[in-house]
């Protein structure tokens, strides 16, 4: 056992460390955040804003995907916007940490040193990659679990109407939120009936929990989107499964997922940690949904990586060292704080460094008038590898995702001006862009690459002439930017990250 004292200063230490980062830069490296900032803002605004409000209506319904549009334009009635944005993000990080501990004080029945480590998966990659409603969902998730834990057998009849009523939430939140609430109580509920419990009555208390959902979801416009799938290999599948550790440094993040999984199970085999015995059902259940699981489904992408978070939360949360010795739990201990010190080291350091390219593209787009048209393009990493290898790694995560696609949300948030890649699908994002703006979204969202527009201006489906100016991402990786579409553009300013080009409407050559 651990002391009261010390727990506590230990979580607020591990709190802290935490939260630090978001203290370094005021846009965060986070892929998506920027583009659900966007958003906020103009639902804030409202569609009776001068400037804002010809873009879009506000669009609410069954969306199981709102729990980061709910809580983010109201914070920015309070705060300004880039702060209300990290206020946002920590609370994320906050209710994850909120989770795990209680999930764990559920299943084991005492407070233990072991899931304060759960900040080791903190910023894993679905937060870096911006998934906020999701990890929203996820901490929720947790958190209600828990209480099904805490009251299921003492209060059955208020603990069903109260989980009835989560998993109505839940869906709201996000669906993945709901199947991991589901599978945890479910869990619980099968180590139940193991134990000659009513069967047919224990199950049917589950019902009430389902029947929402199982609604809404019959009435949610995403049951009719396309059914693509498509699976990962079983080398990506398996690298994907470090995904609760990934975020800057490849050989950090393996080896962290390595010494973590490798160490629970050896952990469990020795009789040194021990698996809660009503989480093992949601363990096995969450492992054969990974392996079985496509990549993506009905518009939705990263399932399955997001079932791997889920197991990365359950390691903290569903083990405890029950029969480690002391010396063993010491040395343990100072492994993982050390290990956990190492992993927000490296994230603070990209963090800082992140500040340049915010720096730059402000820099870059100053120039920008409110309601202005602005195409976006870049350079790929296929196409100057070089230069991506030497750039800041602020820009990719440890498995070569980009982080720094959706920077020129910026446009909207500090500019007032429109760019064609803002979330507005009505079946994930409670808002409808106004039929002008959608045509200029849709035409360009298959963005030519630099060198593509450089071989073809008219390789892309949105005509240059209907924006105002061209954004180019990375691009100090060009070879001279006055031979970019030069019967189209004019060159406006420019930076290593960014450069800013006025179109020419008038030109003769720019249809």
């Amino acid at each position: 056992m651990i002391g009261r004292g010390a727990w506590w200063a230990i979580l607020a230490l591990v709190a802290a460390v935490l939260l630090a980062p978001l203290a370094i830069v005021d846009v965060p490296p986070v892929l998506d955040y920027p583009n659900h900032l966007a958003r906020f803002v103009l639902l804030a605004a409202g569609p009776d804003d001068p400037v804002l409000g010809p873009v879009f209506t506000p669009d609410w319904g069954i969306i199981p995907n709102l729990a980061a549009d709910l809580i983010g334009p109201p914070l920015l009635r309070f705060l300004p916007v880039h702060v209300a944005g990290r206020c946002l993000l920590g609370g994320i990080l906050l209710l994850n940490l909120a989770g795990v501990l209680a999930l764990h004080r559920a299943l084991f029945g005492r407070r233990s040193f072991w899931p304060l480590a759960s900040g080791l998966v903190a910023y894993n990659s679905t937060f870096l990659l911006g998934f906020l409603s999701w990890q929203i969902g996820s901490g929720l998730a947790m958190l209600c679990a828990a209480a099904w834990l805490n009251w299921r057998e003492r209060r059955p009849i208020a603990t069903i109407v109260g989980a009835a009523a989560a998993s109505l939430i839940l869906f709201f939140c996000h669906l993945m939120g709901l199947v991991f609430f589901l599978v945890l109580i479910g869990s619980a509920e099968v180590r139940v009936l193991r134990r000659d419990r009513p069967a047919l009555v224990r199950a049917a208390s589950l019902l009430p929990v389902l029947a929402g959902p199982i609604l809404l979801w019959l009435l949610a416009p995403l049951r009719n989107a396309p059914a693509a799938t498509h699976w990962m290999s079983p080398q990506e599948k398996l690298i994907q499964a470090a995904s609760p550790f990934i975020n800057y440094l490849f050989a950090l993040d393996m080896l962290s997922a390595v010494l973590v999984y490798g160490g629970v199970a050896l952990g469990i085999a020795a009789g040194w940690l021990m698996l809660a015995p009503r989480a093992v059902p949601a363990v096995a259940a969450l492992v054969v949904l990974y392996v079985t699981l496509p990549f993506d489904l009905m518009s939705a992408s990263f399932l399955d990586a997001r079932i791997a978070i889920m197991l990365g939360y359950l390691l903290f949360a569903a083990v405890d060292p029950v029969g480690m010795p002391r010396p063993a739990r010491r040395s343990v201990a100072a492994g993982l704080a050390v290990l956990f010190a190492v992993r927000m080291a490296v994230v603070a350091a990209v963090w800082a460094e992140h500040r340049r390219d915010v720096a730059e593209l402000r820099a870059v787009i100053a120039a920008v008038p409110p309601g202005a048209l602005v195409y976006v393009t870049n350079v790929p990493q296929e196409e100057a590898p070089a230069y991506w290898d030497a750039g800041p790694r602020s820009r990719r995560l440890s498995n070569g995702l980009r982080t720094d696609y959706h920077l020129p949300a910026l446009l909207l948030i500090e500019r007032g001006a429109f760019w064609p890649i803002l979330f507005a699908n009505p079946g994930q994002q409670p808002i409808r862009l106004r039929p002008d703006y959608a045509r200029l979204a849709q035409e360009a969202h298959d963005i030519p690459s630099h060198a593509s527009l450089v071989a073809d201006p008219d390789s892309g489906a949105a005509a240059l002439r209907d924006f105002d100016f061209v954004l180019l991402l990375e691009a100090g990786a060009g070879n001279d930017l006055t031979d970019f579409v030069p019967r189209c553009l004019t060159p406006v300013s420019h930076a290593d990250f960014a450069a800013l080009f006025r179109v020419r409407r008038d030109a003769a050559g720019c249809r």
